[in-house]
């Protein structure tokens, strides 16, 4: 089921010979039916949430969506940067478990403002628990049965545990310096040993909600969206595999032309 739902299969579905579109999205919609009614797995949840927040309540031009980003100890399920503002979302699916959940949350209140647990209704009640001893600030999304995201329980901005490293780790070399060089109009002129470190130190003394909005807006310029908008026209169940592909503009092209999109 899994491979179904994945940027090798999918490729390796479209780019053989005998490639039939209707069969295809026939076999698409069968297996997509089956995670949706007795499998909900975590791309499921993914899936969802991109189709619903990004696409639905966002726009592509003015949002970034990712998965699997590590902040501080825990990886984040999916992360979702609308302009300046950043959301985490962990999911718990009815697969998973909720032994980490209090030091994922921890972690994630360190990076960002709001943080929510995505979860199925029979999760509910175990989540509130824990959410409510150990963050009352996180806010809960429950996936209901005909696929719809009910907020259960609306995140509060809490800005009380943020992190400058934890902030900082969340960049790359290249992106941690052109907030330096916008802040300080220069880079830390030091070895080469010691230049993650004085390049911390200097991020540091910027005021701490100004770092995270530096830090979002580079990790925003991170996706290309360059012919992106052509998702909406892709068959739902695959959007998030799609957008998470990294695909080149003209390979999307060929994708669509493939599955007689236009």
């Amino acid at each position: 089921m899994n491979r179904f739902f994945s940027k090798k299969y999918l490729m390796d579905a479209l780019f053989t010979e005998l490639f039939n579109a209707e069969e295809f999205n026939e076999q698409l919609e069968k297996n997509y039916k089956i995670l949706t009614k007795g499998y909900r797995n975590e791309f499921f949840y993914k899936n969802t949430l991109f189709n619903k927040l990004v696409l639905g309540r966002y726009s592509l031009t003015t949002t970034s969506a990712f998965s699997e980003v590590f902040v501080g100890k825990s990886k984040a399920d999916f992360v979702l940067i609308n302009r300046s503002r950043g959301m985490v979302y962990e999911i718990k699916t009815d697969l998973d478990n909720l032994d980490r959940l209090v030091y994922q949350l921890e972690d994630y209140s360190s990076a960002f403002s709001e943080v929510y647990v995505v979860t199925s209704e029979k999760n509910y009640y175990p989540v509130y628990k824990v959410v409510k001893q150990s963050n009352p600030t996180v806010g809960i999304i429950v996936l209901t049965e005909n696929v719809s995201l009910s907020v259960r329980k609306k995140a509060f901005e809490n800005d009380s545990n943020l992190n400058h490293e934890v902030l900082f780790k969340l960049l790359r070399k290249k992106e941690y310096e052109q907030i330096l060089s916008l802040k300080f109009g220069c880079l830390p002129d030091v070895k080469p040993v010691q230049y993650f470190k004085t390049s911390l130190q200097w991020f540091k003394t910027i005021n701490i909600k100004e770092a995270q909005r530096l830090v979002f807006h580079q990790l925003r310029q991170r996706n290309d969206i360059e012919g992106y908008e052509i998702l909406k026209s892709f068959p739902m169940p695959i959007r998030w595999l799609v957008y998470t592909g990294n695909f080149k503009y003209k390979e999307l092209r060929e994708i669509s032309d493939k599955l007689n999109l236009n």
